[in-house]
């Protein structure tokens, strides 16, 4: 049987199971859910757990990372972006390609590139939309996370990790609507949907989109 890596608990109302990047089993419960009763729901889906996890670790084989080299690509709010290597200090970006020092810590660099552009691309976003949508998160914090691409704390507090700007700006937007709407919904019920619906009418294809391109999870 695969057991869970790791068990997070939250106030959610039901148990859900996420296979991560490794293929490990990572499971979110409501506090209330004894650990027999987690256990019980693990054994119930092993069959669908063995198969994600197949999948999932195929995937990474298949995975394709960057490795910083001149002639590489790399996205940027959705567009590829031709990546150059020469004698500069700092990440140079004249909004079609990268110029990327030749040191050995270029690719911390070009990440901290990324987070930067992010905090201030995803803040803006956040901004106006909410003020549209007429809520009021709680702030706005860039992670790293690769796993999800974005989150809303039950305190209303956004959470975006800095691969969110590699994507497209109209998908980028469709997950601000998402994490903006958990402020009103803290769960995917269909009051959920139709509040996305409200202000994203295309986030099937958004979501879609997003599904279909993860591996930009692990691209650096």
């Amino acid at each position: 049987m695969i057991e869970p890596k790791k068990i997070v608990r939250s106030r959610r109302k039901t148990i859900a199971l996420v296979i991560d990047s490794d293929g490990e089993l990572i499971v979110r419960a409501p506090f209330y859910a004894s650990e027999n009763d987690i256990l019980r729901f693990v054994r119930e889906k092993q069959n669908w757990i063995e198969q994600k996890a197949k999948e999932m670790k195929q995937k990474t084989k298949e995975r394709p990372r960057l490795s910083l080299q001149e002639g590489e690509t790399i996205p940027y709010l959705g567009r590829e972006c031709m990546i150059f290597r020469g004698m500069t200090r700092k990440i140079c970006f004249d909004g079609n390609a990268f110029l990327l020092p030749e040191s050995e810590d270029a690719g911390a660099k070009l990440v901290s590139w990324y987070k930067k552009r992010a905090a201030v691309i995803l803040k803006e976003r956040v901004e106006s939309i909410a003020e549209k949508m007429q809520v009021s998160p709680g702030g706005v914090r860039i992670t790293s996370a690769k796993t999800r691409w974005g989150s809303c704390s039950y305190t209303n507090h956004l959470n975006f990790t800095w691969r969110l700007i590699m994507c497209p700006p109209e998908v980028v937007d469709y997950v601000v609507v998402h994490e903006l709407c958990h402020i009103i919904h803290k769960n995917h019920s269909k009051s959920f949907w139709n509040c996305v619906e409200g202000i994203d009418t295309s986030y099937r294809e958004h979501e879609k989109w997003l599904k279909e391109n993860r591996r930009l999870m692990e691209v650096i």
